[in-house]
């Protein structure tokens, strides 16, 4: 069973299973419906085709053009089986499409109105299956890559500087008395690890003697 399904903005129907009358419409200050709104659900509360003849429900030439274009189909295929079952296996035709036409006259809601449905549908041929050769096969010869030698680099010969032979012999223990002497040798000051450095000579003992 369908139910009416008011727009935003119209007041809701009476009682669930309202229906408007035949002929009725809508108050011309109620908001109007937004496209392609559904006037009628089902019990699921899906879209449904409505009453014929109350307000909003769809006339029935869509369904009666439905059914034609599913029988005209149906019939077309069969057709095109029975035609390619005929041929000979040795060779395809080559079939053009063929397109059908049906037109049918149904009455819509209304005292004389009446409507003309033209459904047209293409069903292609069979299809011929060509197999082609394979293609020969190619032998691509590729060069073999230049090989590069490198020259090894020369080898070079380390040359070692021969340190100088000391000729001369490391001087003698050196002690001078006293800063005097030191002074006298031209010597000072001296610091620590000079020759003749003592620490008799340095009294501050700061690593300097005979400041």
């Amino acid at each position: 069973m369908s139910t009416f399904n008011s727009p935003p903005g119209w007041p809701a129907p009476p009682a669930p299973d309202w229906q408007p009358p035949p002929g009725w419409q809508p108050d011309p200050a109620w908001p109007p419906a937004p496209p392609g709104w559904s006037f009628w659900l089902n019990a699921r509360g899906l879209r449904s085709r409505g009453p014929n003849g109350r307000y909003g429900a769809e006339p029935p030439v869509k369904l009666v053009a439905g059914w034609v274009a599913g029988g005209v189909a149906f019939l077309v295929i069969l057709a095109a089986i029975g035609g390619s079952n005929g041929a000979s296996s040795s060779a395809a035709p080559t079939v053009p499409r063929t397109t059908v036409t049906a037109t049918v006259t149904a009455p819509v809601a209304g005292p004389t109105a009446t409507a003309t449905v033209t459904v047209q549908q293409t069903v292609p041929g069979p299809t011929a299956t060509v197999t082609l050769p394979p293609l020969p096969a190619t032998t691509v010869t590729a060069k073999a890559p230049k090989a590069t030698v490198s020259a090894p680099a020369p080898l070079v010969r380390s040359t070692q500087t021969a340190k100088p032979k000391r000729t001369t012999a490391p001087p003698a223990d050196v002690y001078y008395a006293n800063c005097s002497a030191v002074r006298a040798a031209g010597k000072a000051p001296l610091y620590t690890g000079d020759p003749g450095y003592a620490s008799h000579l340095d009294r501050d003992h700061d690593g300097v003697a005979c400041e």
